[in-house]
């Protein structure tokens, strides 16, 4: 009979496991893992003063030292689906001193001026992303979030990181269960209405 001693760390459906001086996530052994001073960040992220982990995995170039898992919401929009999903629990920005990442991708941003809008969307001084994509031809200076999933710039309005073809955002404003106008038209859910 077989005993097994330590303890265990539990992330959602991950789980990193501490065992005579070696950490395991799942059946793999984490050779380059450090017991004495592993920690379970939550959502499938670990340290150590080594390494950062995600899934058990070595996330390169990230300092441990640095690297904060910042809390999201547990429920997202994807794609053009109504009624949302689970938002994965490896996803979500993140950043060290130098580096900012979506889930485990590194993104083209820069880490002293990236902000966290929230509802998928962050900016930089320079870009906005969406779920981590960069929105081509967004206006960082100028973007703002409104609400029922709209945000717009100085010259374009987007509907949950689409760009809206045709509407005018200097009078674009958000009027609640889905519905959006500007001077000209209405628009549902991000669709002009006929």
């Amino acid at each position: 009979m077989v005993t097994m001693m330590g303890w265990t760390l539990m992330s959602n459906a991950q789980r990193y496991e501490i065992d005579r001086g070696r950490v395991f996530f799942g059946d793999e052994v984490m050779m380059e893992a450090d017991a004495r001073n592993f920690v379970d960040l939550g959502s499938g992220y670990a340290k150590d003063r080594m390494n950062v982990y995600m899934n058990g995995h070595v996330l390169e170039n990230v300092d441990p030292s640095t690297f904060r898992l910042k809390k999201r919401p547990t429920w997202h929009h994807h794609g053009r689906e109504e009624k949302g999903e689970p938002a994965p629990e490896n996803r979500g920005y993140f950043k060290t001193n130098f580096n900012v990442y979506f889930g485990d991708k590194k993104i083209d941003a820069m880490a002293s001026t990236f902000v966290d809008l929230g509802g998928g969307y962050a900016k930089d001084s320079f870009n906005v992303f969406y779920f981590g994509e960069k929105l081509k031809g967004c206006m960082a200076s100028s973007f703002e979030i409104l609400e029922g999933g709209y945000a717009k710039d100085s010259f374009n309005v987007y509907y949950r990181g689409t760009k809206m073809e045709g509407v005018m955002a200097s009078s674009f404003k958000y009027t609640g269960n889905g519905y959006g106008q500007d001077h000209f038209n209405a628009y549902y859910k991000g669709k002009k209405l006929e």
